[in-house]
């Protein structure tokens, strides 16, 4: 993806006094069917990797390779070609972001400053402009399916099927207006939940492990693939997914996600282990949920009594892992020094807010931005 400018979203290095974002209209002002500059690259990506394997991968068939294809889809702009938007924008029951109505909204402070900063659910003033705003996500899933259905056909055609491991996964998720929010930053399932999907040799067809697993994973995945082992020190938090995989479940393995970026007043931090997932934030009240319970995480436990025990541990588990008060102060220090480097906070927001970065060779539409909230 094109940095732009060699600089990327200074916006997000604003931590403090948070400026509102001008470009949040796209997400509901691009929302509907068509073409974007976004399912054009995605092609364009879907037709070299197809290229590559029928032209490169008999190159190396004497070693192993790796083929990372990285889709945009379905990140917003939420432009969905019309094949695929209006097979869901018709349907008579197309499900609406979960808790949207606003007396459902939770109500904690991280939510309302990030959706004041992004201002994203200010441009859905209408029923349909929602309802575009779903069928166009999905209709870009849809898409990314398409898409990644040509790459494995391309490797069935060229008989690579039955030597070749394949692994699907994402970034990060998207709230899609579930509980007011738009966009990603949260904690909650739909947004720091990815999928997880492989399959090959050596990984049994059809089969779930319920061990929580980490993006931390897939640098050592990518190694016992090649046939590459002990070549991580031993507290490197990641494990072969293979190996994962092959072990006994381990249902409460500790998964470990922070976020220190744009709309964020607060360093934020997540631990998940077995059950429960809590939610710690340097400037706010903390979050717990119960996932097998309330998997939707609308009962947040910390705010009840009689669970101050499962919070200290909770909390211990995540101290186990990092310090986060020295970690965000930490990453505050660097984004103030690069802010700097960049003019500081005015020159920041004179710039603007492009929205979402461009492919490469698009040049970004940049909108006003006010300076605080």
């Amino acid at each position: 993806m094109h940095v732009v400018d060699g600089q990327g979203d200074l916006l997000g290095l604003i931590r403090d006094d948070l400026p509102k974002r001008g470009a949040s209209c796209k997400m509901a002002g691009m929302a509907g069917p068509g073409e974007s500059a976004y399912t054009f690259y995605d092609r364009e990506i879907a037709a070299r990797a197809q290229v590559w394997l029928r032209e490169q991968a008999p190159k190396h068939r004497g070693r192993p390779w790796i083929l990372f294809v990285s889709f945009v889809a379905p990140h917003f702009p939420l432009t969905a070609p019309p094949e695929h938007f209006y097979r869901y924008y018709n349907l008579p029951r197309l499900p609406l972001p979960k808790r949207y109505a606003k007396e459902r909204r939770p109500r904690h402070p991280y939510l309302k400053e990030y959706g004041a900063s992004f201002a994203y659910d200010e441009h859905f003033n209408d029923a349909d402009k929602v309802r575009r705003a779903v069928a166009g996500y999905f209709g870009l899933c849809s898409f990314l399916d398409e898409n990644i259905g040509k790459i494995l056909t391309t490797l069935a055609d060229c008989g690579l099927s039955g030597s070749t491991r394949v692994v699907y996964t994402s970034d990060h998720g998207d709230n899609l207006g579930a509980r007011g929010v738009w966009g990603k930053s949260t904690m909650y399932e739909e947004s720091a939940r990815v999928p997880l999907v492989m399959a090959g040799p050596g990984v049994a067809a059809g089969a779930v492990c319920p061990t929580p697993t980490s993006q931390v994973d897939f640098f050592p995945t990518a190694l016992a693939a090649v046939g590459v082992r002990d070549a991580l020190p031993p507290e490197f938090p990641g494990r072969s997914l293979f190996d994962i995989a092959a072990a006994p479940p381990a249902p409460g393995r500790l998964i470990f996600s922070e976020y220190h970026g744009m709309g964020s007043t607060s360093g934020v931090f997540m631990v998940r282990k077995g059950r429960h997932k809590y939610v710690y934030y340097t400037k706010f009240s903390p979050e717990l949920f119960d996932l097998d319970t309330d998997p939707e995480e609308v009962d947040d436990l910390a705010q009840r009594a009689g669970h101050e025990g499962l919070l200290a541990r909770c909390h211990a588990a995540l101290a186990g892992v990092c310090d986060p008060i020295a970690v965000d102060a930490r990453a505050r220090r660097r984004q103030l020094e690069v802010l700097a480097r960049h003019g500081g906070r005015a020159a920041v927001i004179a710039r603007g807010d492009f929205g979402f970065s461009p492919p490469p060779g698009i040049r970004p539409e940049f909108q006003k931005v006010l300076p605080s909230l």
